[in-house]
């Protein structure tokens, strides 16, 4: 590692040691894994030794560490939270960014990252299973198994197998529900309660059959260096994570502006949010050659969600689901900015996001993979035919508008589309805090 590497890092930790969180190096810290990924690895060693607290820098900067230094890292992260008793919030940030960037690297320690209990009690604890296959399945089923298991153990244990994805282990797991549903007491029925546990990880039971919610086929969509102005943005929160600069597949679509067609709703024109001509073959519309997706901005969960459109043979949207009064919107608003955008090769490293660890560093417009839910899972059911709709894409907040300002879902959530192949019928809503 380079002296002026050694130097930023001793910086860094310096200000922490004497002024603490207040200091708050994010812009150093992003600065030094952009321009040495190698220092990263470095950086995160010192600070779970030297400040344990850790904090949003450090999540910043695992986002650039090389891939092969993963391995390494995450054990000296659960060794730290041995000898802690798992008081250590900068190793645990480490192991909740392994299970998002490089989860492989975690199972080799599935055993022991059950016992130590990293980011225990958090959404996101079960998050190492993800990719694991049944490579810890014995493991977990000999806790489900075991009567003498505590009920938390045995809760964590299948949880853990649901996020697999495994379809083996998930049909186990789901031959258990009913004592787990019994075990828990949530206070409504056992088909929601199953049906919401199996959905956070992407899948529905439909007449007796595990069916998957979404592709695996993803891309990033890549904007132009000048479709953001950053100007007013923090420093920390500018756009220089790794899926703003995704490679290019050098497919354009159209993105923003107005649709052709009106709202049932208010009467006025859709806002279009992109169109895909032709529609990827791996998103799993087998129905559509062109498809724009399209939605009215003002209308979206301020007077009604979710709202859904029947597409032509042209793929052009016309609402369905709705015959009410004409409605007024209370926030009328008009449509993002009118770009050509691209398609971004998405790397299996991006593949898992989360909306709350990215802390609006990363991009999370995406076309396929897996939804990043804000709040719990939820798919809506196609008007038509009542079957639960398949994931297709999702919009994030900030987004520039016609008009200037920047698009916020709510108070800054995610916008997300889904998709009836059988029904041609587009629904879309968005969730926030």
């Amino acid at each position: 590692m380079a002296d002026s590497a050694k130097k930023q890092i001793e910086l860094i930790l310096s200000k922490l040691e004497e002024r603490g969180i207040p200091a708050a190096p994010v812009e150093e810290a992003i600065t030094l894994g952009a321009s040495n990924p190698e220092a990263v690895h470095e950086l995160a060693s010192a600070v779970m030794e030297r400040f344990p607290k850790g904090g949003t820098f450090l999540d910043a900067a695992l986002s650039f560490l090389p891939e092969d230094a993963w391995p390494d890292l995450v054990k000296q992260a659960l060794n730290r939270l041995n000898e802690s008793q798992g008081v250590n919030e900068a190793a645990a940030s480490v192991i909740a960014y392994a299970s998002l960037q490089m989860p492989s690297s975690l199972h080799a320690e599935l055993e022991r990252i059950f016992n130590v209990r990293p980011n225990s009690g958090s959404y996101h604890e079960n998050y190492p299973w993800r990719e694991s296959g049944g490579k810890d399945f014995a493991h977990l089923r000999s806790i489900v198994d075991s009567p003498s298991s505590p009920d938390d153990d045995r809760m964590r244990a299948w949880t853990a197998m649901l996020e697999t994805r495994h379809l083996e282990v998930i049909k186990y797991a789901y031959s258990h529900c009913d004592a787990m549903y019994s075990a828990a007491q949530p206070g409504y029925s056992q088909d929601e309660w199953v049906q919401a546990h199996l959905q956070l990880v992407s899948f529905n039971i439909d007449n007796g059959s595990l069916n998957r919610l979404c592709g695996e086929s993803l891309h990033h969509i890549r904007f132009p260096e000048s479709f953001f102005d950053d100007v007013s943005r923090p420093p920390w929160l500018a756009r220089v994570h790794p899926t703003w600069k995704l490679r290019s597949t050098g497919k354009t679509i159209s993105f923003g502006g107005w649709s052709v067609s009106p709202c049932s709703l208010c009467g006025e024109r859709l806002h279009r949010l992109l169109v895909l001509d032709p529609v990827p073959q791996s998103l799993g519309v087998t129905t559509m050659q062109r498809l724009e997706f399209a939605t009215c901005l003002s209308c979206l969960g301020w007077e009604q969600q979710p709202l859904s459109y029947h597409h032509d043979e042209h793929g052009n949207p016309m609402n369905v689901g709705y015959d009410g009064p004409p409605v007024k919107p209370e926030f009328s608003v008009g449509p993002l900015i009118d770009a050509e955008v691209c398609l971004a090769e998405t790397p299996q490293r991006w593949y898992w996001q989360d909306w709350g660890l990215s802390n609006s560093r990363e991009n999370l417009n995406r076309i396929g993979g897996e939804p990043c839910w804000v709040q719990d899972a939820e798919y809506p059911s196609c008007p038509s035919c009542q079957r639960v709709m398949k994931f297709i894409i999702q919009l994030d907040s900030d987004l520039p508008t016609a008009n200037g300002e920047e698009w916020l879902w709510g108070s800054g959530g995610i916008g997300y589309g889904f998709w009836c192949d059988d029904c041609k019928i587009s629904s879309f809503l968005w969730q926030c805090t």
